[in-house]
Parts: structure tokens; C-alpha cells; sequence
């Protein structure tokens, strides 16, 4: 598995609420990518994380 293009160790039952939660990353703060698919801000799903999957964790920031 590789966050932000930086492998990381994989282990069964990892959901990306769990990711996030180890990274300590809130999901409402982030918008992230797994494999094709896109979520943005406090959409990101709870779904399970596979060994062979790409996540791309961007944080939002605000500004004018």
C-alpha cells in the first residue's frame, strides 16, 4: 500500500477511517484519493483498504 507516494505497512481489516486516524488527519480536513476514486472533504467513505492500493491524502486549506 503507498500513501502520498511513500509505502505503507498493510494490515487486514484496515479501513480509511483507520488510516487517517493513525495519521492522525481529520477526514473533514482532507480530501483523498484511493486507487480511481475521489472524495472530498467529510465524504471519505469508511471503506476497506486493500494491500495493493494507492491513497493521496491532500489537505484543504483555506484562503482568500
Amino acid at each position: 500500500m503507498q500513501v502520498n507516494g511513500q509505502p505503507h505497512p498493510h494490515r487486514p481489516g484496515l479501513t480509511l477511517h483507520a488510516l487517517l486516524r493513525e495519521l492522525d488527519v481529520r477526514p473533514e480536513r482532507v480530501a483523498v484519493a484511493v486507487n480511481d476514486d475521489f472524495y472530498p472533504g467529510a465524504r471519505v467513505p469508511d471503506r476497506p483498504l486493500e494491500p495493493r492500493d494507492t491513497i493521496e491524502i491532500v489537505r484543504i486549506i483555506g484562503g482568500g
